[in-house]
Protein backbone atom coordinates (compact mmCIF):
# COMPACT_ATOMS: atom_id res chain seq x y z
CA UNK A 1 0.00 0.00 0.00
CA UNK A 2 2.53 2.37 0.66
CA UNK A 3 4.37 1.51 -2.65
CA UNK A 4 1.24 2.34 -4.05
CA UNK A 5 1.02 6.08 -2.80
CA UNK A 6 4.73 6.60 -3.43
CA UNK A 7 3.82 5.95 -7.18
CA UNK A 8 0.78 8.00 -7.41
CA UNK A 9 2.24 10.76 -6.04
CA UNK A 10 5.08 10.46 -8.01
CA UNK A 11 3.05 10.07 -11.38
CA UNK A 12 1.08 13.59 -9.88
CA UNK A 13 4.22 15.40 -9.51
CA UNK A 14 5.45 14.58 -12.98
CA UNK A 15 2.26 15.57 -14.65
CA UNK A 16 2.04 18.93 -12.75
CA UNK A 17 5.18 20.11 -13.68
CA UNK A 18 4.47 19.15 -17.37
CA UNK A 19 1.27 21.20 -16.76
CA UNK A 20 2.76 24.19 -15.55
CA UNK A 21 6.04 23.95 -17.71
CA UNK A 22 3.99 24.01 -20.92
CA UNK A 23 1.51 27.00 -19.59
CA UNK A 24 4.86 28.87 -18.87
CA UNK A 25 6.04 28.42 -22.68
CA UNK A 26 2.69 29.41 -24.12
CA UNK A 27 2.20 32.67 -21.23
CA UNK A 28 5.73 33.93 -20.99
CA UNK A 29 5.31 37.28 -19.05
CA UNK A 30 9.01 38.74 -20.57
CA UNK A 31 8.18 40.76 -23.42
CA UNK A 32 10.09 40.74 -26.81
CA UNK A 33 13.03 43.26 -27.00
CA UNK A 34 12.38 44.98 -29.98
CA UNK A 35 14.46 48.41 -31.37
CA UNK A 36 12.12 51.07 -29.90
CA UNK A 37 12.88 50.55 -26.40
CA UNK A 38 16.62 49.37 -26.76
CA UNK A 39 19.19 51.66 -25.33
CA UNK A 40 22.52 52.46 -26.46
CA UNK A 41 25.40 52.75 -24.66
CA UNK A 42 28.54 54.40 -25.60
CA UNK A 43 31.67 55.11 -24.37
CA UNK A 44 34.18 58.07 -24.71
CA UNK A 45 37.61 58.08 -23.63
CA UNK A 46 39.53 60.99 -23.78
CA UNK A 47 43.35 60.22 -24.35
CA UNK A 48 44.54 63.32 -22.15
CA UNK A 49 43.36 66.42 -20.63
CA UNK A 50 43.60 68.88 -23.54
CA UNK A 51 39.93 69.62 -24.90
CA UNK A 52 39.12 67.41 -27.44
CA UNK A 53 35.82 67.16 -29.74
CA UNK A 54 33.78 63.81 -30.22
CA UNK A 55 30.91 63.07 -32.40
CA UNK A 56 28.16 60.72 -31.31
CA UNK A 57 26.02 59.13 -34.02
CA UNK A 58 22.85 57.21 -32.80
CA UNK A 59 19.21 56.40 -33.72
CA UNK A 60 16.04 57.77 -32.71
CA UNK A 61 12.43 56.76 -33.73
CA UNK A 62 11.46 60.28 -31.98
CA UNK A 63 12.15 63.94 -31.66
CA UNK A 64 14.77 64.02 -28.72
CA UNK A 65 17.18 65.72 -26.26
CA UNK A 66 20.26 65.28 -25.16
CA UNK A 67 21.71 66.75 -21.85
CA UNK A 68 24.91 66.34 -20.24
CA UNK A 69 25.28 66.62 -15.96
CA UNK A 70 28.62 68.29 -16.37
CA UNK A 71 29.49 71.68 -17.73
CA UNK A 72 32.96 70.45 -18.75
CA UNK A 73 31.03 68.45 -21.62
CA UNK A 74 28.77 70.39 -23.90
CA UNK A 75 25.82 69.08 -26.21
CA UNK A 76 25.74 70.43 -30.10
CA UNK A 77 22.80 70.49 -30.92
CA UNK A 78 21.07 69.50 -27.64
CA UNK A 79 18.13 68.48 -29.67
CA UNK A 80 16.29 67.21 -32.75
CA UNK A 81 13.83 65.41 -34.79
CA UNK A 82 13.00 61.73 -35.38
CA UNK A 83 15.06 59.88 -38.15
CA UNK A 84 17.06 56.85 -38.73
CA UNK A 85 20.50 58.47 -38.14
CA UNK A 86 21.49 61.34 -36.01
CA UNK A 87 24.66 63.21 -34.86
CA UNK A 88 25.49 65.06 -31.72
CA UNK A 89 29.05 66.93 -31.09
CA UNK A 90 30.62 66.57 -27.54
CA UNK A 91 32.67 69.49 -26.79
CA UNK A 92 35.54 68.57 -24.02
CA UNK A 93 37.32 71.25 -21.84
CA UNK A 94 41.32 71.28 -20.96
CA UNK A 95 41.55 69.28 -17.70
CA UNK A 96 42.95 71.60 -15.43
CA UNK A 97 43.16 69.55 -12.32
CA UNK A 98 45.35 66.43 -11.74
CA UNK A 99 42.14 64.13 -11.10
CA UNK A 100 40.32 62.05 -13.47
CA UNK A 101 36.60 63.04 -14.14
CA UNK A 102 33.62 61.51 -15.60
CA UNK A 103 30.27 63.00 -17.00
CA UNK A 104 27.26 61.08 -18.36
CA UNK A 105 25.48 62.06 -21.34
CA UNK A 106 21.95 61.03 -22.18
CA UNK A 107 19.63 61.44 -25.13
CA UNK A 108 15.75 60.91 -24.01
CA UNK A 109 12.62 61.07 -26.66
CA UNK A 110 10.83 64.55 -25.42
CA UNK A 111 7.95 63.04 -25.12
CA UNK A 112 7.73 60.40 -22.25
CA UNK A 113 11.27 60.60 -21.90
CA UNK A 114 12.09 57.58 -22.78
CA UNK A 115 16.11 56.89 -22.97
CA UNK A 116 17.64 56.32 -26.11
CA UNK A 117 21.50 57.02 -25.47
CA UNK A 118 23.57 56.50 -22.70
CA UNK A 119 27.03 57.65 -23.32
CA UNK A 120 29.88 57.94 -20.64
CA UNK A 121 32.77 60.19 -21.09
CA UNK A 122 35.70 60.23 -18.99
CA UNK A 123 38.57 62.19 -19.18
CA UNK A 124 42.02 61.89 -17.30
CA UNK A 125 43.52 64.52 -15.06
CA UNK A 126 46.85 66.26 -16.60
CA UNK A 127 49.98 65.01 -15.99
CA UNK A 128 53.08 67.18 -15.40
CA UNK A 129 55.66 66.79 -18.00
CA UNK A 130 59.19 65.38 -16.32
CA UNK A 131 61.15 67.71 -14.73
CA UNK A 132 63.95 67.76 -17.50
CA UNK A 133 66.36 69.96 -15.96
CA UNK A 134 69.71 69.25 -18.61
CA UNK A 135 69.87 68.49 -21.68
CA UNK A 136 73.17 66.95 -22.29
CA UNK A 137 73.53 67.66 -25.82
CA UNK A 138 73.63 71.12 -25.16
CA UNK A 139 77.28 72.82 -24.84
CA UNK A 140 79.18 72.95 -22.18
CA UNK A 141 77.88 75.86 -20.18
CA UNK A 142 74.28 75.74 -21.93
CA UNK A 143 73.26 72.03 -20.72
CA UNK A 144 70.41 74.05 -18.40
CA UNK A 145 66.74 73.86 -19.76
CA UNK A 146 64.47 76.35 -19.13
CA UNK A 147 63.43 74.47 -16.14
CA UNK A 148 66.83 73.78 -14.78
CA UNK A 149 67.92 77.35 -15.14
CA UNK A 150 65.03 79.02 -13.28
CA UNK A 151 65.55 76.56 -10.36
CA UNK A 152 68.81 78.01 -9.98
CA UNK A 153 67.91 81.21 -9.21
CA UNK A 154 66.49 82.00 -5.98
CA UNK A 155 65.64 85.85 -5.73
CA UNK A 156 66.77 88.99 -7.76
CA UNK A 157 66.91 92.12 -8.05
CA UNK A 158 66.44 95.07 -10.26
CA UNK A 159 69.23 97.59 -11.28
CA UNK A 160 66.22 100.28 -11.51
CA UNK A 161 66.46 103.87 -12.93
CA UNK A 162 69.28 103.14 -14.37
CA UNK A 163 70.17 101.68 -17.61
CA UNK A 164 66.72 102.68 -18.93
CA UNK A 165 67.20 106.38 -17.57
CA UNK A 166 65.83 108.81 -20.08
CA UNK A 167 67.39 112.20 -20.81
CA UNK A 168 65.95 115.40 -19.13
CA UNK A 169 65.01 118.62 -21.07
CA UNK A 170 68.31 120.45 -22.00
CA UNK A 171 70.90 117.10 -21.50
CA UNK A 172 74.04 117.88 -23.52
CA UNK A 173 76.11 115.35 -20.96
CA UNK A 174 77.93 112.55 -22.42
CA UNK A 175 75.46 109.43 -23.21
CA UNK A 176 77.49 107.40 -21.01
CA UNK A 177 76.38 109.74 -17.41
CA UNK A 178 72.80 109.04 -18.29
CA UNK A 179 73.35 105.85 -16.50
CA UNK A 180 72.85 108.41 -13.20
CA UNK A 181 70.72 110.47 -14.25
CA UNK A 182 67.65 109.18 -12.79
CA UNK A 183 69.51 108.87 -9.70
CA UNK A 184 70.12 111.07 -6.12
CA UNK A 185 72.69 110.52 -5.34
CA UNK A 186 74.25 110.05 -8.30
CA UNK A 187 76.12 106.71 -8.02
CA UNK A 188 77.26 104.15 -11.05
CA UNK A 189 76.67 100.65 -10.86
CA UNK A 190 79.94 99.09 -9.17
CA UNK A 191 80.72 95.62 -8.50
CA UNK A 192 80.15 95.68 -5.38
CA UNK A 193 76.76 96.77 -5.09
CA UNK A 194 76.30 93.53 -6.30
CA UNK A 195 78.49 91.83 -3.61
CA UNK A 196 76.30 93.59 -0.92
CA UNK A 197 73.28 91.91 -2.95
CA UNK A 198 74.35 88.88 -2.95
CA UNK A 199 75.55 88.78 0.63
CA UNK A 200 72.14 89.35 1.61
CA UNK A 201 71.10 86.64 -0.62
CA UNK A 202 69.82 87.74 -4.12
CA UNK A 203 71.45 85.54 -6.53
CA UNK A 204 70.37 87.12 -9.98
CA UNK A 205 70.39 90.57 -11.55
CA UNK A 206 68.20 92.51 -14.04
CA UNK A 207 69.27 95.13 -15.98
CA UNK A 208 66.85 97.13 -17.77
CA UNK A 209 68.32 98.72 -20.60
CA UNK A 210 67.07 101.69 -22.43
CA UNK A 211 68.95 101.09 -26.29
CA UNK A 212 67.57 103.81 -28.16
CA UNK A 213 69.07 106.88 -26.83
CA UNK A 214 72.77 105.21 -27.45
CA UNK A 215 71.40 103.94 -31.05
CA UNK A 216 71.16 105.90 -34.18
CA UNK A 217 67.63 106.30 -36.17
CA UNK A 218 68.29 102.61 -37.53
CA UNK A 219 68.73 101.44 -33.89
CA UNK A 220 72.53 100.93 -34.23
CA UNK A 221 73.58 100.97 -31.04
CA UNK A 222 77.45 103.00 -29.93
CA UNK A 223 79.75 100.67 -28.98
CA UNK A 224 80.56 102.59 -25.63
CA UNK A 225 77.38 102.23 -24.50
CA UNK A 226 77.38 98.37 -25.54
CA UNK A 227 80.72 98.23 -23.48
CA UNK A 228 79.43 99.70 -20.65
CA UNK A 229 76.42 96.96 -20.23
CA UNK A 230 78.73 94.48 -20.81
CA UNK A 231 81.10 96.08 -18.13
CA UNK A 232 77.82 95.96 -15.42
CA UNK A 233 76.56 92.37 -16.49
CA UNK A 234 80.36 90.97 -16.08
CA UNK A 235 80.28 92.67 -12.30
CA UNK A 236 77.71 90.24 -11.41
CA UNK A 237 78.49 87.22 -13.59
CA UNK A 238 81.62 86.84 -12.18
CA UNK A 239 80.51 86.48 -8.84
CA UNK A 240 77.99 83.14 -10.25
CA UNK A 241 74.99 85.67 -10.46
CA UNK A 242 72.91 85.36 -12.84
CA UNK A 243 71.33 87.78 -15.26
CA UNK A 244 68.21 88.97 -17.14
CA UNK A 245 69.40 91.83 -20.00
CA UNK A 246 66.29 93.48 -21.69
CA UNK A 247 65.19 95.94 -23.51
CA UNK A 248 63.40 98.92 -21.43
CA UNK A 249 61.33 101.75 -21.76
CA UNK A 250 62.34 101.39 -25.79
CA UNK A 251 59.28 103.90 -26.69
CA UNK A 252 59.32 103.66 -30.29
CA UNK A 253 58.05 100.04 -29.69
CA UNK A 254 56.60 99.42 -26.32
CA UNK A 255 54.39 102.49 -26.06
CA UNK A 256 52.42 101.91 -29.41
CA UNK A 257 51.02 105.19 -30.86
CA UNK A 258 47.83 105.61 -33.07
CA UNK A 259 48.85 104.42 -36.48
CA UNK A 260 52.10 102.51 -36.18
CA UNK A 261 54.24 101.49 -38.70
CA UNK A 262 54.69 97.77 -37.81
CA UNK A 263 57.21 96.87 -40.52
CA UNK A 264 59.00 99.88 -39.55
CA UNK A 265 58.97 98.32 -36.49
CA UNK A 266 60.80 95.34 -37.21
CA UNK A 267 62.67 96.63 -38.71
CA UNK A 268 64.24 98.61 -36.16
CA UNK A 269 63.63 95.89 -33.31
CA UNK A 270 65.39 93.24 -35.90
CA UNK A 271 68.52 95.38 -35.92
CA UNK A 272 68.71 95.87 -32.38
CA UNK A 273 68.25 92.44 -31.04
CA UNK A 274 71.19 91.36 -34.25
CA UNK A 275 73.58 93.64 -32.62
CA UNK A 276 72.59 92.87 -28.62
CA UNK A 277 72.53 89.00 -29.07
CA UNK A 278 75.96 89.03 -31.54
CA UNK A 279 77.64 90.82 -29.02
CA UNK A 280 76.47 88.56 -26.11
CA UNK A 281 76.62 85.43 -28.06
CA UNK A 282 79.57 84.10 -26.31
CA UNK A 283 78.34 84.25 -22.64
CA UNK A 284 77.10 80.77 -20.94
CA UNK A 285 73.57 80.54 -19.42
CA UNK A 286 73.80 82.77 -16.54
CA UNK A 287 72.92 85.27 -19.38
CA UNK A 288 69.12 85.84 -20.25
CA UNK A 289 67.91 87.52 -22.75
CA UNK A 290 64.54 89.05 -22.46
CA UNK A 291 62.66 90.28 -25.69
CA UNK A 292 60.81 93.56 -24.15
CA UNK A 293 59.45 94.63 -21.02
CA UNK A 294 55.77 96.21 -20.59
CA UNK A 295 54.33 96.94 -23.92
CA UNK A 296 51.41 99.33 -24.32
CA UNK A 297 49.58 101.24 -26.01
CA UNK A 298 49.06 105.04 -26.58
CA UNK A 299 45.90 107.22 -26.61
CA UNK A 300 45.60 109.95 -29.50
CA UNK A 301 46.00 112.48 -27.12
CA UNK A 302 49.44 110.87 -26.26
CA UNK A 303 48.53 109.34 -22.70
CA UNK A 304 49.69 105.85 -21.75
CA UNK A 305 46.37 103.11 -22.01
CA UNK A 306 47.31 100.07 -19.66
CA UNK A 307 43.78 98.60 -20.74
CA UNK A 308 42.27 95.93 -21.35
CA UNK A 309 44.48 94.70 -25.02
CA UNK A 310 42.47 93.82 -27.72
CA UNK A 311 43.10 91.53 -30.28
CA UNK A 312 45.44 93.51 -32.46
CA UNK A 313 47.61 94.35 -29.34
CA UNK A 314 47.49 90.44 -28.72
CA UNK A 315 49.13 90.07 -32.20
CA UNK A 316 51.54 92.51 -32.11
CA UNK A 317 53.22 90.97 -29.25
CA UNK A 318 53.06 87.65 -30.00
CA UNK A 319 54.47 88.69 -33.15
CA UNK A 320 57.26 90.69 -31.89
CA UNK A 321 58.25 87.98 -29.48
CA UNK A 322 58.82 85.62 -32.19
CA UNK A 323 60.62 88.13 -33.95
CA UNK A 324 63.18 88.03 -31.08
CA UNK A 325 63.04 84.28 -30.82
CA UNK A 326 64.08 83.99 -34.42
CA UNK A 327 66.56 87.25 -34.64
CA UNK A 328 68.45 85.82 -31.37
CA UNK A 329 68.57 82.33 -32.50
CA UNK A 330 70.13 83.05 -35.92
CA UNK A 331 73.26 84.86 -34.22
CA UNK A 332 74.16 81.15 -33.47
CA UNK A 333 77.18 80.08 -30.80
CA UNK A 334 75.10 79.76 -27.35
CA UNK A 335 72.60 81.72 -28.26
CA UNK A 336 71.35 79.08 -30.53
CA UNK A 337 71.10 77.11 -26.76
CA UNK A 338 70.26 80.28 -24.59
CA UNK A 339 67.45 80.60 -22.44
CA UNK A 340 64.90 83.63 -23.73
CA UNK A 341 62.56 85.47 -21.94
CA UNK A 342 59.13 86.41 -23.15
CA UNK A 343 56.14 88.93 -22.42
CA UNK A 344 52.63 88.92 -22.40
CA UNK A 345 51.18 92.75 -23.24
CA UNK A 346 51.69 94.94 -20.23
CA UNK A 347 53.81 91.69 -18.59
CA UNK A 348 50.09 91.62 -16.95
CA UNK A 349 49.97 88.18 -15.70
CA UNK A 350 45.96 88.41 -16.53
CA UNK A 351 47.00 88.23 -20.02
CA UNK A 352 49.95 86.08 -19.91
CA UNK A 353 47.10 83.22 -18.94
CA UNK A 354 44.38 84.56 -21.80
CA UNK A 355 44.26 82.41 -24.78
CA UNK A 356 45.58 84.75 -26.85
CA UNK A 357 48.63 85.03 -25.99
CA UNK A 358 50.79 82.48 -27.93
CA UNK A 359 54.15 81.50 -27.13
CA UNK A 360 56.40 81.44 -30.01
CA UNK A 361 57.82 78.82 -32.04
CA UNK A 362 61.75 77.92 -31.19
CA UNK A 363 64.13 75.78 -32.86
CA UNK A 364 65.06 74.53 -29.76
CA UNK A 365 63.04 72.41 -26.83
CA UNK A 366 62.60 74.17 -23.47
CA UNK A 367 64.63 76.97 -23.38
CA UNK A 368 61.55 79.50 -23.61
CA UNK A 369 60.78 80.88 -19.81
CA UNK A 370 57.62 83.76 -19.14
CA UNK A 371 57.90 87.03 -17.93
CA UNK A 372 55.10 88.58 -15.80
CA UNK A 373 55.17 91.09 -12.95
CA UNK A 374 53.04 91.84 -10.07
CA UNK A 375 52.27 95.65 -8.30
CA UNK A 376 49.14 93.64 -6.62
CA UNK A 377 47.08 95.44 -5.42
CA UNK A 378 48.16 98.14 -7.59
CA UNK A 379 46.97 101.04 -5.44
CA UNK A 380 48.95 99.46 -2.52
CA UNK A 381 52.20 98.45 -4.26
CA UNK A 382 53.13 101.55 -6.20
CA UNK A 383 51.23 105.25 -5.18
CA UNK A 384 50.16 104.15 -1.48
CA UNK A 385 46.77 105.74 -2.03
CA UNK A 386 45.85 102.03 -0.08
CA UNK A 387 48.12 101.41 3.37
CA UNK A 388 46.90 97.56 3.73
CA UNK A 389 46.44 94.59 2.00
CA UNK A 390 43.46 92.67 2.69
CA UNK A 391 43.00 89.14 2.75
CA UNK A 392 41.09 89.28 -0.30
CA UNK A 393 43.97 91.01 -2.15
CA UNK A 394 45.66 87.83 -1.54
CA UNK A 395 43.82 86.07 -2.44
CA UNK A 396 43.14 87.13 -5.98
CA UNK A 397 47.38 87.19 -5.95
CA UNK A 398 47.20 83.28 -5.02
CA UNK A 399 44.87 83.29 -7.53
CA UNK A 400 46.53 84.70 -10.71
CA UNK A 401 49.73 82.81 -9.84
CA UNK A 402 47.30 79.62 -9.67
CA UNK A 403 46.38 80.16 -13.01
CA UNK A 404 49.96 80.87 -14.29
CA UNK A 405 50.60 77.69 -12.67
CA UNK A 406 48.09 75.72 -14.87
CA UNK A 407 48.93 77.24 -18.25
CA UNK A 408 52.57 77.42 -17.95
CA UNK A 409 54.87 75.60 -15.40
CA UNK A 410 52.61 72.62 -15.12
CA UNK A 411 53.32 72.10 -18.56
CA UNK A 412 56.68 72.33 -18.27
CA UNK A 413 56.98 76.30 -18.94
CA UNK A 414 58.59 77.80 -16.38
CA UNK A 415 57.64 81.34 -15.72
CA UNK A 416 59.92 84.57 -13.77
CA UNK A 417 57.94 87.07 -11.63
CA UNK A 418 60.44 89.92 -13.32
CA UNK A 419 59.25 92.83 -11.14
CA UNK A 420 57.37 92.80 -7.63
CA UNK A 421 57.52 94.62 -4.29
CA UNK A 422 55.80 97.92 -2.59
CA UNK A 423 57.00 101.33 -2.04
CA UNK A 424 57.79 102.54 1.21
CA UNK A 425 54.66 104.10 3.00
CA UNK A 426 55.50 107.40 4.79
CA UNK A 427 51.94 108.34 5.19
CA UNK A 428 50.55 106.05 7.00
CA UNK A 429 48.28 106.97 9.51
CA UNK A 430 49.16 104.25 12.56
CA UNK A 431 52.94 105.15 11.79
CA UNK A 432 56.10 103.94 9.87
CA UNK A 433 56.93 100.89 12.18
CA UNK A 434 53.09 99.57 11.40
CA UNK A 435 53.55 100.19 7.77
CA UNK A 436 57.22 98.70 7.47
CA UNK A 437 55.71 95.49 9.05
CA UNK A 438 52.84 95.50 6.86
CA UNK A 439 55.11 96.02 3.65
CA UNK A 440 57.55 93.01 5.37
CA UNK A 441 54.71 90.83 5.18
CA UNK A 442 53.41 91.37 1.88
CA UNK A 443 56.83 90.55 0.26
CA UNK A 444 57.08 87.44 2.48
CA UNK A 445 53.35 86.23 0.85
CA UNK A 446 54.66 87.41 -2.21
CA UNK A 447 57.76 85.80 -2.10
CA UNK A 448 56.08 82.36 -0.80
CA UNK A 449 53.22 82.09 -3.31
CA UNK A 450 55.05 82.51 -6.32
CA UNK A 451 57.59 79.69 -4.59
CA UNK A 452 55.16 77.70 -4.31
CA UNK A 453 55.43 76.99 -8.16
CA UNK A 454 58.83 77.21 -8.49
CA UNK A 455 58.59 80.83 -9.91
CA UNK A 456 61.55 83.27 -8.56
CA UNK A 457 60.75 87.30 -8.10
CA UNK A 458 62.79 90.13 -9.18
CA UNK A 459 62.77 92.71 -6.48
CA UNK A 460 62.06 96.27 -8.02
CA UNK A 461 64.92 98.83 -6.75
CA UNK A 462 64.98 102.35 -7.79
CA UNK A 463 66.77 103.60 -5.52
CA UNK A 464 64.33 106.15 -3.97
CA UNK A 465 63.49 106.15 -0.14
CA UNK A 466 61.84 109.25 1.35
CA UNK A 467 60.64 110.96 -2.19
CA UNK A 468 57.41 111.95 -3.10
CA UNK A 469 57.42 109.52 -5.46
CA UNK A 470 57.83 105.50 -5.76
CA UNK A 471 59.90 105.12 -2.77
CA UNK A 472 60.76 101.40 -3.59
CA UNK A 473 64.50 102.07 -2.22
CA UNK A 474 66.28 98.72 -0.80
CA UNK A 475 69.96 99.43 -1.35
CA UNK A 476 71.83 101.76 -0.38
CA UNK A 477 73.67 102.52 -3.79
CA UNK A 478 76.16 105.03 -2.42
CA UNK A 479 77.37 102.93 0.92
CA UNK A 480 76.91 99.66 -0.36
CA UNK A 481 74.54 98.31 2.71
CA UNK A 482 70.36 98.53 3.57
CA UNK A 483 69.01 101.68 5.91
CA UNK A 484 67.06 100.40 9.00
CA UNK A 485 63.91 100.37 6.85
CA UNK A 486 64.92 98.71 4.12
CA UNK A 487 66.02 95.79 6.42
CA UNK A 488 62.57 95.47 7.43
CA UNK A 489 61.39 94.63 3.74
CA UNK A 490 64.53 92.76 3.13
CA UNK A 491 63.92 90.29 5.73
CA UNK A 492 60.28 89.50 4.54
CA UNK A 493 61.55 89.37 1.11
CA UNK A 494 63.92 86.63 2.86
CA UNK A 495 61.45 85.01 4.54
CA UNK A 496 59.06 84.09 1.75
CA UNK A 497 61.70 81.94 0.61
CA UNK A 498 61.56 79.55 3.51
Amino acid sequence: MKLFKKIFCYICATVLALVFTSCGDEDDPTPAITPENTVEEKEVKVSNSDAASVEITFNAAQTWKATSDANWCTISPAQGTDGNSKKITLSIAENATKDARVAHVTVKSIVGAKLMVNVTVTQPGFVEKPSNDVDSNAPEGMKSTNIGLVKKIKVGWNLGNTCEAGIWDGWNDDDLNIETNWLSPKVKTSKTMFTALKEAGFNAIRIPVRWYLHADADLHINDRWMARVKEIVDFAVSQDMYVILNSHHDTWYDRLPVGYNETDIHAKYKTMWTQIATYFKNYDEHLILAGANEIIKLNSDGSENWGNPNDQNFKFVNDLMQLFVNTVRATGGNNEWRCLMVQPWACNPANAVSDKFVLPSDTKENRLIVEYHCYDPYNYATPKTQHEVSQNDYNNISNSFSKLNTKFVAKGIPCIMAEFGSTQDNTYSKGKDAADKIRAEYHTFVVKEAKKYGIPGFYWDNYCFETNGENFGLLDRKNCNFPARAQIALKGIMEGLY
